[in-house]
Parts: C-alpha cells; structure tokens; sequence
C-alpha cells in the first residue's frame, strides 16, 4: 500500500473558556495505518477526535485531511466518519431509514449497496427494526458497516470494545482490519490499553489533555512486561508522596491519585501503616495490574529522586 499521509495534526489545541480541552497535540497517519488513543477519562480523548471531525472548534494549531485543511476546505470532513460511544443514530427510526440518510450525506445512497453490507455484518433481519430497538452491539455495528459503505479516508471510532464479549471483540476486530485493507486510516480510543492490545500500529498515551508518548506496537509490549510498581491511593499525592520518599528513602511517582513505589509486599505494608498513623486517608493499595497502566508508570519520572 502507498506511504501516503492522510492525516496530519499540527499543535492542536482546544481552548473553551479558559480552559484546555486538547493542549498543543501533534502526529500524523499515513493511509491504511491504525492509531490507538488511550488515556483515563478526562485525559482529552474524546476532545480530540470531536477536534479531528470538526465537531470542536480548534482554538490553535491545524488539522490536515488529505491535504486538505479542514479550517480552509472543511468539505474534506464528508470523506471522515465517526463513531461515538454510544454510537448516535436516529433512533425512532429504522435502521435502514438510518443508513439511507446518513449515506445521503456523503452522497453513497445506493440501495443495493447498503443491503449487501447490511447482509455482510448479519444486520438484514434488522433492517426495519427501530434503533431503539437494537442492541449496544448492533448499534457498533451499524457505525462499521457504515463506514464500509461510505470507505472514508479517515474512520474514527470511539470505545470500539467497550462493554462487548470476546466473540463481538472478535467480529469487530476482524471488520477493522478489512477497512484497513481497503486503505481507510483508522483511529480507535479507548480508556484501557489492554482491549486495544495488538490492533493498532501505533499507541498514543493521553495524559491531562496531553500527549505522553506515541509508541509502536513492540514499544509498548516491551514497556508492558519490564518493571511494576506497587501504589497506594490517597486524597493528597503530592504530599504522601514526598512523606513517604523522605520516610523511606525511597523513589515515588505521582499517578493521578496514586503515589507508585518499588516495594515488596512488607514495605507496603508498612507504607500503608506510616500514612495511617499521620491520619492520612488511603483510598487502596496494591500493584498496577493493568499493562496501559505499567505502560504510562514506566514513562513517567520519578518525583523525588532517592537520597
């Protein structure tokens, strides 16, 4: 397939009133790739792709499709689909009804064609059903199958796993990679990394409405698999985590309410024990589990070094 860039996003930000939504993000695709965008809520991910579709009002920074500017040219965004979670549909109509209008836009209203992927994803029995009607999973799939129809440049799909079974991952799964194929760039959020794990080229972290890294695939399995840490969750970080460095002689970081630590399950223990006595609320402890979360511990830097 051709290197060719789809998308370049230059310094973006997102400022409404007075404050940051998106905060000077750049990167940028080229045709057929696919990004994952993970981050906490609240960390800008749904920002920034409402950004990217022009569903946000860019306050600095530029958005290019194709070539095109979608400041200067925004007739590019009828070449951009999204897929919101939940997806947003019409939903006192049928999901033909759906399809046929929302095609219309984007000027692919071909009957036939709407059918026949509405036959590939195994939605035909549906097709005079209400979207209300439908399923959460139905729903995923009607925003897919859209997308086939219309073969945007750009697809952008929020949350695509979120809340299904592994079969439905899987279906899913599987209508992506033959987007991917056809030569649709591709963009998928999600708040954990482990669901997005091994779909994507390429993984953004968010972090405050900022970019923490952009890592490729063998990064983060690397990142994932090196070093744990062991936390404790509290009201004040920064405090308990400058108590606990100076107590403990120990190195800390600061992740969102939790303070991380290198530490056996005893010198947790006693951790938890010190901030009990100098009455300090604990709200949990233990190990990060999750990989997204190793992933973002390993890059983020010691907050006091070790004396």
């Amino acid at each position: 397939m051709e290197n060719k860039s789809i998308l370049v996003v230059e310094n973006l930000s997102v400022l409404i009133k007075e404050r940051f939504l998106v905060n000077d993000v750049s990167f940028s695709m080229h045709q057929g790739e696919c990004l994952g965008i993970v981050g906490e809520d609240g960390s800008g991910k749904s920002s920034l792709i409402k950004a990217i579709s022009g569903s946000l009002p860019i306050s600095d920074g530029t958005v290019t499709i194709d070539g095109h500017d979608i400041k200067q040219d925004p007739s590019i965004l009828l070449q951009v689909g999204i897929c919101l979670d939940p997806p947003v549909f019409f939903k006192f109509q049928s999901l033909m009804e759906n399809m046929q209008y929302l095609c219309s836009l984007s000027g692919h209203n071909d009957k036939q064609r709407i059918l026949e992927v509405l036959n590939k994803f195994n939605l035909l029995e549906k097709k005079n059903k209400k979207v209300y009607s439908l399923s959460f999973y139905e729903r995923k799939l009607m925003a897919i199958a859209l997308a086939f129809i219309n073969q945007p440049k750009l697809l952008i799909i929020d949350e695509p796993f979120k809340g299904l079974p592994i079969q439905s991952v899987q279906i899913i799964s599987k209508y992506i990679q033959q987007l991917r194929q056809n030569g649709t760039t591709i963009i998928v959020t999600s708040k954990n990394y482990d669901s997005l794990e091994d779909q994507c080229d390429r993984y953004m972290f968010l972090v405050d409405r900022k970019v923490k890294e952009i890592l490729p695939r063998k990064a983060c399995e690397q990142f994932s698999t090196t070093k744990t840490y062991a936390f404790v969750q509290v009201k004040y970080p920064h405090y308990c985590g400058k108590l606990i460095a100076e107590q403990f002689n120990i190195n800390v970081k600061l992740f969102g309410k939790r303070v991380l630590f290198d530490a056996d399950e005893d010198l947790t223990a006693d951790i938890v024990k010190f901030l009990t006595k100098e009455k300090l609320s604990i709200y949990g402890a233990g190990y990060l589990n999750k990989k997204g979360e190793r992933i973002l511990a390993n890059l983020t830097p010691y907050f006091k070094e070790k004396k």
